[in-house]
């Protein structure tokens, strides 16, 4: 039998508001209220809120047999718990039920692992205080920002007590090998990971409403289907998709609801497949392969590198000031300047400076609120050189 590990990210970042040069300076809030109430809202509506009900009737009726996981960014629950706490109910209600697993993540959905590893271990350690706050656990397996992953932030994540980390299968690492095989950080041997198949991942979040696709209209039958062609003797088969896949990116009249359900329920009751967790690896008896990741790799376009973030001169510059006030941040009294810089990391933030363009930027196409790549970069320094004066008082 072949196990398959669904696992669904979240990753709301604080939007910012738009300023101007000469006004930014009197006043100090940040981020657009509105925005980020009404996105809440309507993602709350369209995909969490019923998504999670799915999840909850389906671990009513398959009991055990039902497993997935899900990293939530600490900033997605600081809105819940703003503008849509049933929200975090409702993911509480799952984890009580044993439903779901939830991994680490990073708290703003950052790319600090790419500075360096005091900004990441922060990170990490504020994601790891919430998640204990919220759900009174401690994560074992972790999911980068956007699946970034080298073999560097594997020792860093070693160090923080993590034994998984699921990451990208990316072509240029693996060559032949399968992402379907249990693979080790080349020296921390114990730190197992997971890699994702990028192409059954994307069947689902990004095909899956195409209409041009010689495999539309995708069904659950058709989607075993593909399951089925992977090779005999290739142990698991790991799908990670942003949660948003259920509702927004794919709304509910396209069938994605129903989608989720059959397939879920046709896995759980076959015989040749089972639904895991990223823990059960523990648990497994597979032997990890060693697998060397010298360059960051991540789930983003064909390169699976970390180019729609840090791959043009704004992002790079935007990315350099921003880190420069991690001294700043670290000496600071001031608490609401010091979440105002974590909130800047996150990876939204960059990706609306990127100057080409991605099947994954699913973030731009729906939520996307500058005119230009420029315009976001403006504004983005804008904050950056004014949070710089608050954490310097």
């Amino acid at each position: 039998m072949q196990a398959v590990c669904f696992h669904f990210q979240l990753s709301q970042p604080y939007r910012l508001r738009t300023y101007r040069f000469f006004d930014i300076n009197e006043k100090h809030d940040y981020f657009d209220d509105y925005q980020n109430q009404y996105i809440t809202n309507r993602l709350a509506e369209r995909c969490y809120l019923p998504a999670n009900q799915m999840l909850l009737e389906l671990n009513e009726e398959l009991g055990e047999k039902m497993k997935c996981s899900f990293s939530i960014s600490g900033t997605s629950l600081e809105l819940f718990r703003q503008y849509r706490p049933e929200v975090i109910d409702s993911f509480q209600k799952l984890y009580q039920a044993h439903a779901i697993e939830i991994t680490g993540n990073t708290y703003s959905h950052s790319l600090a692992a790419l500075h360096n590893k005091s900004s990441f271990l922060e990170q990490i350690r504020l994601q790891k205080e919430l998640l204990r706050e919220i759900f009174d656990m401690e994560p074992v397996s972790f999911c980068n920002t956007e699946c970034v992953y080298s073999d560097e932030i594997g020792e860093w994540l070693y160090e923080s007590g993590y034994r998984i980390v699921l990451t990208e299968g990316a072509k240029h690492i693996l060559g032949w090998k399968s992402p379907g095989y249990l693979y080790c950080n080349p020296y921390q041997p114990d730190l197992l990971l997971m890699l994702r198949n990028y192409s059954l991942s994307d069947d689902i979040e990004f095909r899956f409403s195409a209409c041009d696709w010689d495999q539309y209209p995708l069904t659950a039958e058709k989607f075993m289907g593909f399951l089925r062609n992977t090779p005999d003797g290739v142990p698991m088969i790991n799908i990670y998709i942003d949660y948003e896949t259920l509702g927004e990116f794919h709304t509910m009249d396209t069938g994605i609801f129903d989608f989720f359900k059959s397939l879920f329920r046709i896995i759980a009751q076959s015989d040749d497949f089972y639904l895991i967790s990223p823990s059960d690896v523990l648990k497994m008896d597979l032997k990890p392969a060693t697998l060397h990741v010298p360059w960051p790799i991540s789930g983003s376009g064909e390169e699976k590198d970390t180019s729609e973030w840090i791959g043009n001169e704004l992002q790079e510059e935007a990315f350099s000031q921003l880190y420069k006030l991690e001294d700043f941040y670290n000496n600071s009294t001031n608490k609401e300047a010091k979440n105002a810089w974590l909130y800047l990391q996150g990876v939204d933030h960059f990706d609306y400076m990127a100057t080409r363009w991605f099947p994954k930027q699913s973030v731009r196409k729906n939520f996307e609120v500058y005119s230009s790549p420029y315009q976001a970069f403006i504004n983005f320094m804008n904050v950056v050189n004014d949070i710089e004066l608050q954490l310097k008082k």
